[in-house]
């Protein structure tokens, strides 16, 4: 109490001064902090823009290039064919001209600009017509790393907006990755010879439908929150045309890829079908595109007029200057706080993190020794975490450490509980108050829930499914334990269930397992 009473004297006294001694210095500082401020929001936006830019001209050189694999793919172009993919070839080129020229005038970090001119180079220099389709895939991923790259390094990612964040996501992320994987669709269609596909390319087929409507659904989310905005009704037009061709895909996909008895249209046919739908998906794609430009065009504008009034409002007003400093003063004291909260936590699963984990472990023996009851703690592990990562993908890694993540949050009933994220695919949970049977019926419950997602995981050979490997040590009270031996005897318990198969619950019980 001592030390709060203190603190406010002290920020008392500081309102004091500012207020009633030195006025004019006061004035002067927060005037030019709140111009300095907006100054630094005028390059943030700046910095948007210029990376936006370079993000569109990535994206139209990746369009053009999924053209040209479609393309490639056909054994026997007919003469529309040839022709298309001669103007698509000069397209690249073209495109390749517009985006070294572009990340040339931009003052973005030089070893970023450096590298992207010198895949540009590698690009240019590649026979690209006469590269398979794996070739070109690897291309066009590496071209959508480089627009990702460029998101964050731009600050696009860090957009305070609402509107602007949501607009972003659907142009950097969730659009590219639904044209690519059309695109996937549409190349390995076209090269059939036979009109007939293999078991392993409807598979393909299968996981790449899952991952569209996947995308579909977030896709849908996002739209609907932007058309609250006064320009939802160009926008829902396209969005209504890109459904419909997002459709005409999976339904052609369906019912004439995945047919047993062979595909009816020709490779060409094929090509021209999908890329017509292909192209509304673009269209929207280039909607939320003009729509993000043009927001981010006016919050430019607009904070240039608010920089012009802040100085007016300065040479007018002292007391309002002071007014507004103690508002920005409460918000950032409240951010603050907020940022301390964050320091415990894991960003991606908003569980809470080693570091935390760490300081909370002893405090759980303290609170065991004094209650007398028995503490548990838990530490589990995905199996087959690599290999899921290397199938499908870091972005389907992160999902399933999400899903795990969400299932452990829901498995915790009592308040006392704590879920950890305690490095990578690893993670930890701490009870107090449950036997050896509570905890282990715990356990095989939350395992069994996680396998129970039917997240599929070809790699596994414990399950088809994805599933996890735990390790359980009970502490009864009046045990002496130290917190790196608790540790050890759960990592042992997990370390056993992974030799045993994986997939199962291992207790550390007296110095044996079960």
């Amino acid at each position: 109490m001592k030390n709060i009473t203190y603190d406010r004297t002290k920020e008392n006294f500081k309102y004091f001064i500012l207020i009633t001694i030195v006025p004019i210095i006061g004035v002067a500082v927060i005037f030019s902090y709140a111009f300095l401020h907006l100054q630094k929001d005028l390059k943030f936006i700046i910095d948007e823009t210029a990376g936006l830019t370079t993000i569109k001209e990535i994206q139209n050189t990746i369009f053009n290039i999924q053209r040209l694999r479609g393309l490639t793919s056909i054994q026997n172009l007919s003469e529309k064919s040839q022709e298309e993919l001669k103007l698509t070839k000069e397209k690249i080129s073209k495109n390749l001209i517009l985006l070294r020229q572009n990340i040339t005038t931009q003052n973005k970090s030089i070893p970023l600009k450096k590298e992207l001119e010198s895949f540009i180079d590698s690009v240019e220099k590649s026979s690209l017509e006469f590269k398979s389709f794996n070739y070109l895939s690897e291309i066009i991923e590496e071209f959508m790393s480089y627009s990702n790259r460029i998101s964050y390094s731009c600050n696009l990612i860090l957009d305070p907006e609402l509107n602007s964040y949501v607009m972003i996501e659907n142009v950097v992320y969730l659009l590219p990755q639904l044209i690519e994987y059309n695109g996937q669709i549409r190349a390995i269609a076209t090269s059939t010879t036979d009109k007939q596909l293999t078991e392993y390319q409807k598979e393909y087929f299968v996981i790449q439908l899952n991952k569209i409507k996947e995308i579909l659904k977030k896709l849908e989310f996002n739209l609907n929150m932007l058309y609250k905005t006064e320009q939802s009704i160009d926008l829902k037009e396209t969005h209504l045309k890109m459904k419909e061709a997002q459709n005409s895909i999976i339904e052609f996909t369906q019912k004439n890829l995945l047919k047993a008895n062979g595909i009816l249209l020709e490779p060409n046919g094929i090509f021209e079908l999908i890329t017509k739908n292909i192209n509304l998906i673009i269209a929207l794609y280039d909607t939320n595109f003009l729509f993000l430009e043009k927001s981010l065009n006016n919050r430019l504008k607009e904070t240039k007029i608010l920089s012009v009034y802040v100085i007016l409002a300065g040479l007018i007003s002292t007391l309002f200057i002071v007014c507004v400093n103690g508002i920005f003063y409460i918000k950032n004291k409240k951010f603050i706080e907020e940022i301390q909260k964050l320091t415990i936590t894991d960003s991606m699963t908003s569980l809470y993190n080693r570091r935390h984990f760490d300081e909370v472990f002893e405090n759980n023996l303290k609170i065991q020794s004094r209650t007398k009851q028995p503490l548990t703690f838990v530490i589990l592990d995905i199996d087959f975490f690599k290999l899921y990562n290397d199938t499908y993908g870091h972005q389907a890694g992160d999902y399933i450490i999400k899903t795990v993540a969400k299932n452990l949050k829901n498995s915790l009933k009592r308040a006392g509980d704590m879920a950890f994220r305690l490095g990578g695919e690893e993670f930890g949970i701490l009870c107090i108050g449950i036997n050896h049977t509570e905890a282990l019926s715990f356990a095989n419950t939350l395992k069994e829930n996680i396998e129970n997602e039917k997240i599929k995981h070809e790699k596994n050979s414990a399950s088809k499914y994805l599933t996890i490997s735990m390790g359980v040590i009970v502490i009864e009270p009046d045990t002496l334990y130290s917190t790196n031996e608790i540790y050890r005897c759960a990592d042992e318990a997990l370390y056993r269930a992974k030799e045993n198969g994986r997939n199962q619950v291992v207790v550390y019980n007296n110095k044996t397992f079960t």
